[in-house]
């Protein structure tokens, strides 16, 4: 899977069969709060989901700054994956 960063839609976009999955952002201050997210049908329970947001904190840590996680399934990564958080910015608490 491809992830890419569309910076004019503001979103990390991967392609799915004719379908497309985004998780939407927001830059302030070196943090990329990562708001919404629309994943096709069937994304998660496969494991697409957990990989687009794999390739997406990647994408993320290249350019050094913090992620703040808006949504339930995002926050359950870090929970999961305790080896991201350092891309959390301090008094970020899931």
């Amino acid at each position: 899977m491809e992830v890419v960063d569309n910076t004019e839609m503001r979103h990390f976009e991967a392609q799915e069969g004719d379908r497309l999955a985004i998780i939407e952002y927001q830059v302030q201050e070196k943090k990329v709060f990562l708001t919404r997210v629309d994943f096709p049908t069937g994304f998660e329970e496969s494991g697409k989901a957990e990989a687009m947001i794999e390739k997406t904190l990647d994408l993320i840590e290249e350019t050094g700054m913090r992620v703040v996680p808006m949504k339930r399934v995002l926050k359950q990564y870090f929970k999961d994956h305790p080896e991201r958080r350092k891309m959390l910015p301090v008094g970020i608490h899931l």
